[in-house]
């Protein structure tokens, strides 16, 4: 089901809009696709009316107002450059999931919502190659589609194998799209692995991620280069594959599943703001990136996990309990760098933010 607002368009007209190029802007939702059982693609345009320029892969950060608490999440854009009139964003639904919900539940067509960026180093155009393999695990299909978009929109000559895993052929996001380009390009090999193949009819593989499986779906893996994108657990079996058999070169991102980190107890406590002269409270159990939105100071952030780094930010006074899953640089910490997404304080603290 499609979901649209009308809107006046012309070629004349796209060709001469002014292009966003990053930064705080504010989008409205110009239509709602239901993709799944539970994902949806929300398209959005610029409401200052310009293109986007990106690069297919990249991500947009996204600030919701929800419950009159800020939250902010990254998703990866699912769409291509080669069309630039809007940007398209595909949701999975997740059991307790704050904002994949709210997405998927409430926004419609005319909602506007503000990003802050967008950005990511995982991308085609940073790190092209000749034989990619594009390797996804249910939403994490949205990256690479981008890319797949690109590579087949500008007819690039490229030896493209696209391996996609999820639960059932119900659950497969595009799947229409990638079985039609598999069909379509000569130089495009889609492949689509599903745990059980009950449901609608479905001609592909069953089975789970394994070496033994990669190995006969790209006997020349040698040759490629991986781009994988997926929940933890699946990015974690991805990564056992690629340390098993050879590849030329491996490429991830990880937005999906939170990964799961120990709960918290005996934290909370005043948050002082040097830079920007806030006070806030950080209660129990809560962030000090959450308690730095709800006071009206803005952290950049992405992937609200502690794998970026984005949110780095120097901690003056005061302690934390952190959760560093590798955002981190080397020195950073004893330089006295916090992750604002996955540190709780232990009473008062200050930051340079």
């Amino acid at each position: 089901m499609l979901i649209a607002t009308e809107s006046p368009f012309s070629l004349s007209s796209a060709n001469s809009q002014p292009c966003y190029t990053g930064g705080p802007a504010t989008l409205i939702c110009k239509a709602v696709i239901d993709e799944t059982h539970d994902s949806k693609t929300f398209v959005f345009e610029d409401t200052q009316s310009r293109s986007f320029d990106f690069k297919p892969g990249q991500y947009v950060t996204f600030s919701f107002r929800i419950d009159g608490k800020t939250h902010v999440r990254a998703y990866s854009i699912s769409s291509t450059p080669t069309r630039p009139h809007n940007i398209q964003v595909t949701v999975k639904r997740v059991p307790g999931g704050l904002v994949s919900n709210y997405l998927n539940d409430e926004v419609r067509p005319g909602a506007e919502i503000e990003i802050a960026d967008i950005s990511g180093s995982f991308n085609w155009i940073d790190i092209p190659c000749e034989k990619p393999l594009l390797l996804s695990g249910g939403s994490g299909v949205t990256p690479v589609m981008s890319m797949l978009q690109y590579i087949t929109d500008v007819t690039l000559p490229k030896d493209v194998v696209f391996v996609h895993f999820a639960r059932s052929p119900k659950d497969i996001i595009f799947r229409d799209q990638l079985e039609f380009l598999g069909k379509r390009f000569r130089n495009v090999t889609v492949h689509l692995v599903v745990d059980t193949a009950d449901g609608p009819a479905f001609n592909g593989e069953t089975g789970q991620i394994s070496a033994e499986l990669m190995q006969r779906l790209v006997p020349d893996h040698a040759e490629r280069s991986i781009f994988m994108c997926g929940p933890e657990g699946f990015m974690k079996a991805a990564r056992e594959v690629a340390g098993e058999i050879p590849f030329a070169a491996v490429h991830e991102e990880s937005f999906g599943e939170k990964i799961t980190i120990e709960e918290t107890t005996g934290t909370g406590g005043e948050v002082f703001f040097s830079l920007s002269g806030k006070n806030g409270h950080c209660a129990e159990g809560e962030t000090l990136l959450e308690a730095a939105l709800n006071a009206g100071v803005w952290i950049d952030s992405a992937c609200q996990q502690g794998v970026c780094g984005n949110c780095k930010v120097v901690l003056t006074q005061g302690q934390v309990e952190m959760q560093d899953m590798g955002g981190l640089q080397p020195g950073e910490a004893e330089a006295g760098y916090v992750l604002a997404c996955c540190s709780w304080p232990k009473g008062a603290v200050a930051l340079d933010a």
